[in-house]
């Protein structure tokens, strides 16, 4: 079974950088001593099934021909890197690719997701970006939450059973936000 696609276009509004939290720095690869290090740390928290090596990050990262390190961001909280988000904009074609977008478990439920979101959304804006995609798992429920407040919204014409799966999501977000 193949990542759901979410996909945004640009609106033409500009946007302001988002505002951060109080308690949470930003924080771009150049600036974090280890980054490498800082990345797999965070990554082995729903993206890898292990703390994997610096292999994986060339894998992951690298194939993509408009990625450079200064792409990956980190959020931190109380000046400890537990986030990070890869927005990489390929100005030739004009479209952007958010990815690798993940979390330490201190980051959840503060706020940062969104966070995380509206800063891609200013990053890709800042950077000219008309069009952008991302891809996401079914269990990531929290996290497509964040990407449909960011404008984000699914791409049901990729695989066959991505518009089944797509209902299945958008009844549990549905059902969740009703109970609140």
């Amino acid at each position: 079974m193949g990542q759901l696609i979410m996909r945004w276009k640009n609106d033409g509004v500009k946007t302001d950088m988002p505002t951060i939290t109080e308690g949470v720095t930003l924080k771009n690869w150049t600036s974090v001593t280890n980054p490498v290090d800082k990345w797999l740390d965070i990554v082995s928290f729903g993206l890898s099934d292990k703390r994997e090596g610096v292999d994986y990050y060339e894998k992951m990262n690298y194939c993509y021909k408009a990625y450079t390190p200064e792409s990956c961001w980190f959020f931190c909280l109380n000046n400890e890197e537990v986030a990070t988000i890869t927005v990489i904009c390929d100005k030739d074609a004009k479209e952007g690719y958010v990815h690798m977008v993940a979390n330490k478990p201190a980051a959840r439920g503060l706020g940062i997701g969104n966070l995380m979101s509206k800063f891609a959304v200013y990053e890709l804006k800042k950077n000219g970006m008309q069009t952008a995609y991302l891809t996401s798992d079914d269990w990531r429920i929290p996290a497509i939450k964040t990407y449909l407040k960011a404008g984000f919204t699914p791409d049901l014409t990729s695989e066959k059973d991505f518009k089944e799966r797509w209902d299945a999501i958008l009844k549990i977000i549905n059902e969740k936000e009703t109970v609140k």
